[in-house]
């Protein structure tokens, strides 16, 4: 007698993946890239590229002192700030697979905002006075981005271009953007440090939300702020990193995964040229976060489904063309886009095949502890093949 058919009750309807297939690739993205980040000769070499980086960035003068630093993993472009391609002006100067991170690196420390001139919700302007021991080449009136990282980095490059001995190889070092980029190698690993430096302020910006109920919780969150060098007319926009690498650390191991999936299919899309950068998804996690019960979250079954919602509501957002800032009324992280129904389209064929999408990130993150050298033509076609993208990682 034959055995009666298996319900398809976990069965998306749009794709035809099961729910049960999702679940299983959203966990072996989480594990491929956990053990990347494991074995004993990856931490000590990470370790070494820290200790190296926070070393070269000690022989920039003037900064403040006793300085500490923000360190963010992923690369510029992996969604932990609000930047975009746009904001970066041209693609990442590295290609490749490798262990990336951002580094903040303070300038300037203000006590309050009360120096700052508000120019929008989330842009300010930084007064020369701020600033006592700025370099001669930086008295203006006020501190534009550009002429702040310009300063930095040449400063930065050139203690950079003085070192003789190292512990990792060198493989370049160039600027990007307001930013920094360095890459680093062993025979095995490549990782890639974007620096950043900022302006750091104590308190909030006015008109802030939610940030104050969180910190309030339990105290441990910061209560900082950070004004990062991007934005028109010399101004700089304002981000929160500090608190948000908190949440981070709090996420639901669930929306952790799907945080982690969300951003690994679409981060070539949201690195084109016009694009908003995969911030936009962090925010859109946490939207989703407010929303969805805990004893939802608390169901590991529901990451997949949760991740199929988040590609859904993006695509919704882009179709809109709007998706205001959480944490700053007023801002809005799609304004001004002409992209949206393009990046839609492409969100909705990922929508279409998710498992496939899956795969191929899940193969990208087997590579990462590869490192190694390309070929000529491989090079060539992946430069081709992302355009205008910020970076793989």
């Amino acid at each position: 007698m034959a055995s009666p058919a298996r319900l398809l009750t976990d069965l998306d309807f749009c794709s035809g993946s099961r729910i049960e297939e999702l679940n299983k690739l959203l966990e072996e993205l989480e594990r491929r890239e956990s053990v990347a980040l494991q074995g004993k000769e990856v931490v000590h070499t990470c370790v070494q590229a820290k200790e190296l980086v926070f070393s070269i960035v000690a022989q920039v003068h003037p900064l403040p002192s006793p300085n500490a630093f923000l360190l963010l993993s992923g690369g510029l472009c992996s969604g932990s700030l609000d930047v975009s391609p746009t904001d970066l002006g041209s693609p990442s100067p590295f290609i490749g697979h490798y262990i990336s991170y951002t580094l903040l690196v303070p300038i300037i420390r203000l006590p309050s905002p009360d120096l700052l001139l508000q120019s929008s919700p989330c842009h300010y302007s930084l007064p020369s006075s701020a600033w006592d021991s700025a370099p001669s080449e930086l008295s203006t009136s006020h501190l534009s981005p550009h002429d702040v990282s310009t300063w930095f980095s040449a400063a930065l490059l050139s203690v950079v271009s003085s070192l003789s001995e190292m512990p990792l190889t060198l493989q370049g070092a160039e600027r990007w953007g307001s930013s920094v980029s360095i890459l680093l190698s062993t025979s095995t690993l490549l990782i890639r440090y974007d620096l950043v430096p900022v302006v750091e302020v104590q308190g909030w910006p006015p008109g802030v939300q939610y940030l104050e109920d969180l910190v309030a919780e339990d105290g441990l969150a910061p209560k900082v702020f950070h004004l990062l060098p991007w934005g028109a007319d010399g101004r700089w926009r304002v981000g929160f990193p500090g608190v948000e690498l908190y949440m981070r650390r709090f996420l639901h191991p669930a929306l952790s995964r799907v945080l982690r999936a969300a951003k690994g299919v679409l981060g070539k899309i949201l690195q084109e040229k016009g694009a908003p950068g995969p911030y936009v998804v962090w925010v859109t996690v946490l939207q989703a976060y407010q929303r969805l019960p805990r004893g939802y979250l608390s169901q590991g079954h529901n990451a997949a489904l949760c991740f199929l919602g988040i590609l859904e509501e993006l695509s919704r957002l882009f179709l809109k063309g709007s998706c205001p800032n959480p944490f700053l009324p007023g801002c809005d992280l799609l304004l001004g886009g002409r992209h949206g129904h393009h990046l839609a389209r492409h969100i909705s064929e990922i929508r279409t095949y998710p498992a496939k999408y899956l795969r191929a990130v899940i193969r990208d993150a087997k590579e990462v502890v590869k490192g190694g050298d390309k070929g000529e033509k491989e090079e060539a076609d992946e430069k081709e093949e992302r355009g205008f993208g910020c970076y793989t990682s």
